[in-house]
């Protein structure tokens, strides 16, 4: 079997979908990643393995990038510039992806669903696809974050309809293709209904779906399968950077030792152990210092660092005085100041 992988380049992204691709790979099968810029070409080809490939649609992201805030309509103003990148960059990839689809024979196509491009070219070419959702869970859109309730988020999905770029390049896809994103797709979540996915959260987690998303989506949570961590281990070719984030970055603190036999002593003394951890997206370099319209921010009001800095306040006045608790601290940021003025 030919396996086509389309990737988002983000690590929390990529690593599942490394860890799928190696199993496909020690079976036998021959799987073929479709990257969006170089960035993360280099990590996938260190999977040892001579049945991977990987084709590069150069310049798309770059083609795609919107313009500065200041220079940007008012409709586009109202939508955060990922959505509005990730389908431009559709557009500019597509044809060239679909003709190497062909030459390779994909049987399946594996996707990220911030990739806007691969489950329509698994209804143009009318090949299997599954999508790998590494948010909490299934109904987690991340286009909706910060919007609360039904008419919150029909006003985000209005937005993102309403704007002039996201307009033109659905206009583009659908002339070329036959496909109406804006009427498929909830952006960053672009589930093709007859298609599957399969999840790295946990079902408890996962909320009702909004009825605004059920219009479009239907129980397609219902079809969907939580398969929790799929993560290889660092010798085995696990992405530890992000290049798109910070160049200079040699690893991220989650590779940083676990402190697994000191909490095992605390825990045997009776102590309560708060594992603490904001993840990678408001403490990475992009989010951290970055503080232009909520619309641009997923509807974060502040930038990382001063949620971060607020929400570390508040977990130290309330825990870390107290001799009954253990506080873990997991991904703080790469600012040497993160923790500046925190008594630990």
């Amino acid at each position: 079997m030919k396996v086509a992988i389309f990737a988002f380049e983000g690590v929390g992204h990529l690593n599942p979908q490394l860890a799928l691709a190696t199993k496909f790979l020690e079976k036998g099968h021959d799987v073929r990643f479709y990257l969006l810029s170089e960035k993360m070409e280099a990590d996938i080809k260190k999977l040892p393995f001579d049945a991977l490939d990987v084709h590069v649609t150069p310049e798309c992201m770059k083609n795609a990038s919107p313009v500065e805030y200041e220079d940007q309509d008012e409709s586009d103003r109202k939508v955060n510039d990922l959505i509005i990148c990730m389908l431009g960059a559709a557009w500019y990839s597509l044809p060239g992806e679909l003709k190497d689809l062909k030459k390779f024979g994909a049987d399946l196509i594996l996707y990220d669903p911030f990739v806007v491009s691969a489950p329509i070219a698994a209804y143009v070419l009318n090949i299997p696809c599954v999508s790998t959702v590494t948010v909490p869970s299934v109904n987690h859109y991340t286009a909706l974050a910060g919007r609360n309730g039904e008419e919150e988020y029909r006003l985000a999905l209005e937005e993102i309809q309403e704007s002039s770029t996201m307009q033109r390049f659905a206009s583009l896809l659908k002339e070329k293709y036959n496909f109406d994103v804006l009427d498929k797709f909830i952006m960053l979540n672009n589930y093709l209904k007859t298609g599957l996915n399969i999840c790295t959260g946990i079902k408890d987690f996962e909320p009702a779906m909004p009825e605004a998303v059920k219009e479009k989506y239907g129980d397609i949570d219902e079809k969907s399968v939580y398969v929790g961590p799929m993560l290889l281990t660092k010798e085995q070719g696990r992405v530890s950077s992000n290049p798109q984030a910070n160049p200079e970055a040699n690893r991220q603190s989650i590779d940083a030792p676990f402190p697994s036999e000191d909490l095992q002593k605390y825990k045997e003394q009776g102590k309560t152990i708060v594992y603490v951890s904001f993840g990678t997206v408001a403490t990475n370099p992009h989010f951290w210092n970055y503080n232009p319209s909520p619309t641009k921010m997923f509807g974060a009001k502040s930038s990382g660092k001063v949620f971060c800095q607020a929400m570390w306040q508040r977990i130290f006045e309330a825990f870390g005085k107290n001799d009954k608790y253990v506080v873990v601290m997991a991904t703080v940021a790469e600012d040497p100041d993160a923790l500046k003025g925190f008594e630990i």
